[in-house]
């Protein structure tokens, strides 16, 4: 509907010869080949000062049943504010270990977050098993090291992985 005829998704035709609120009169579309979504407001007015924030959550759910147990849970006070903090403080507590403090607080910031793309593409290593024994961990037996968050390599989308996507709505990785 935003893009109207334009399959090119290029330039939002339908936007441009509508409005919003039209838009979201007419009937919405359930499926899709690929997942997208699209956030919309009909009518705001923010006075001069003021400010507002418009949070966008997007998913998938089997059917529509499901989507109303999501949204009943999504739509409780305070809910994404709540994810927001969490997600934050998860970001923290996993780049504690690097924390860098330099008269350059961009360098401090660069160094924090490629810790945590790395860490999250290449697994966070966490020991499990006998921590409290007095050998190395790479000599005892009973000490494994994990790699949380883990993938082979970092690239699920290279060729070498034997990539597919299903021809069915809302595709998942086919790993064969």
């Amino acid at each position: 509907k935003v893009f109207g005829h334009d399959t090119s998704l290029e330039m939002p035709k339908g936007l441009s010869a509508s409005s919003v609120g039209k838009i979201l009169d007419e009937p919405q579309y359930g499926d899709a080949k690929t997942s997208s979504a699209f956030a919309a407001v009909r009518s705001i007015t923010v006075a001069p000062g003021d400010s507002i924030t418009i949070a966008s959550i997007y998913g998938k759910a089997a059917d529509m049943d499901e989507l109303k147990t999501i949204k009943s849970i999504v739509t409780k006070p305070n809910f994404v504010t709540d994810k927001f903090a969490r997600a934050r403080s998860l970001a923290d507590e996993l780049t504690a270990g690097v924390e860098t403090n330099t008269v350059n607080p961009l360098f401090n910031g660069a160094v924090k977050q490629m810790f945590l793309d790395n860490s999250l593409r290449g697994g966070l290593p966490t020991v499990v098993g006998n921590i409290d024994g007095d050998t190395t961990y790479d000599e005892d037996t009973t000490t494994k090291i994990f790699h949380s968050f883990s993938r082979i390599h970092g690239d699920l989308e290279r060729d070498y992985n034997a990539f597919h996507i299903m021809p069915s709505y809302f595709s998942q990785v086919s790993m064969s």
